[in-house]
């Protein structure tokens, strides 16, 4: 799995390890024959620079193979099956008036990044349509909406957005089908009561549901929750672990790291309705710190046979 030792050296704001970062992402996928794949997913998971966090997606998804010769034509032909997908697909009314929603209500923090460019939120409609259009065998719901934002501040190149996104769904199908999410849902909330009995009182006493906070940190990946810098940050580190597969195996305990960290606002919190605020629209955490707790929560509860 994911060694801690590799979140040691975070830029967290020294410019010259960040300078330093840059020139070898530089020296990465300026490769001529071949992108060093393993190195990029080691630099990846301590930082990736907002500016090619697209082009590195790319390759930690697999929408981009590492062996560069064919990149132009793989890369143009991607463009083209994008086009064609999408100028296919909005003919399809039933599905665009099941997206439009979603597409109106997207998450506040995102919301801020879309208000900047009004073609965004059009692009976000084209590609969720052109998605739930070519994936009816998966049984899809127009709130993957709500995963779109994020690709398209990572890259200003609406195809590549697409099949990173298409990526990470492919993995998610596997991984978050209604049954799995339940199962996930099921062992995350015997684990947070386990672990901290504090909350789960607070919760309880309050009446808040499971099913108004915790479903959502867990299908969603926590990015209607984060603030986009900490989503982006969570994201990066789950797709540059050994596989992405793996990476997203952190997820439950990211969220019991997250819960750790909330613990003493949650159990001060008196009113029903800030706690739901507070669990809904999370503060800006350090993910570096965040996802080193994950790991050692994970440890702990592995060690402890918790589950």
């Amino acid at each position: 799995g994911m060694n801690t030792t590799l979140h040691s050296a975070h830029h967290g704001s020294d410019p010259d390890a960040r300078e330093l970062a840059r020139e070898e992402y530089r020296d990465i996928l300026i490769a001529d024959t071949l992108v060093d794949l393993h190195r990029l997913k080691l630099r990846a998971q301590q930082w990736v620079p907002s500016e090619i966090r697209g082009e590195v997606w790319k390759y930690l998804l697999g929408v981009s193979k590492p062996d560069k010769s064919e990149e132009v034509s793989i890369t143009k032909q991607l463009k083209d099956d994008y086009t064609e997908m999408a100028h296919g697909s909005m003919s399809n009314m039933e599905i665009i008036q099941s997206v439009k929603p979603y597409v109106q209500n997207l998450p506040p923090q995102w919301e801020k990044v879309m208000r900047e460019d009004a073609k965004r939120r059009q692009i976000i409609e084209r590609m969720a349509v052109c998605f739930l259009s070519h994936h009816i065998s998966s049984q899809a719901s127009p709130s993957l909406v709500f995963m779109l934002p994020p690709f398209l501040v990572a890259t200003e190149d609406e195809s590549v957005a697409f099949y990173c996104f298409r990526q990470l769904q492919q993995l998610l199908a596997r991984d978050l089908d209604d049954g799995r999410l339940n199962v996930r849902l099921a062992q995350f909330v015997t684990l947070y009561k386990t672990i901290f009995p504090e909350i789960n009182i607070a919760l309880e006493e309050e009446e808040v549901e499971v099913n108004e906070w915790a479903v959502s940190w867990l299908r969603f990946l926590l990015c209607r929750e984060l603030q986009v810098e900490n989503a982006l940050r969570l994201w990066d580190s789950y797709f540059a672990a050994d596989s992405p597969e793996n990476g997203l195996l952190l997820h439950t305990y990211i969220c019991l790291a997250i819960l750790e960290n909330l613990q003493g606002t949650i159990v001060e919190l008196s009113e029903r309705s800030e706690i739901l605020q507070t669990l809904q629209h999370l503060p800006p955490l350090d993910m570096d710190q965040i996802i080193t707790q994950a790991q050692s929560i994970r440890d702990e509860v592995l060690a402890r046979n918790l589950l």
